[in-house]
């Protein structure tokens, strides 16, 4: 459920695991540290804005870039709503802008041009 939320997601569901190797033995935590860090630096930064590109014509470069212009312009809430707003934003452009004014101008009939 936490790994839901950009960025801070992450750094909150290291912690049931954390605390449960905590139980059990304190190297143990240290071993999950030590995997998680790598784990979510890789999901985060690789695969995450490779999925959105492939699913929703995302660039990797605009996914990063406006996960961090919303978290620091909004902070937590920002971070949570960026791509959603994205993806709405890129919807409409496409729907709105490209098929509703820009396609008739291209499908219009063109007038016959009458010659002397």
């Amino acid at each position: 459920m936490l790994a839901l939320i950009p960025c801070r997601g992450a750094i909150l569901s290291v912690s049931p695991p954390l605390l449960l190797a905590l139980l059990n033995l304190p190297s143990k935590a240290g071993a999950v540290l030590l995997l998680d860090f790598p784990i979510q630096q890789i999901e985060g930064n690789l695969v995450t804005p490779i999925i959105m590109e492939k699913q929703v014509s995302l660039l990797p470069a605009y996914t990063l870039a406006l996960l961090t212009a919303f978290g620091f312009l909004f902070g937590f809430l920002g971070l949570f709503l960026a791509l959603p707003i994205l993806i709405v934003i890129q919807i409409w452009v496409k729907e709105v802008l490209i098929k509703d004014i820009l396609d008739p101008w291209q499908t219009a009939p063109s007038e016959p041009v009458n010659n002397p």
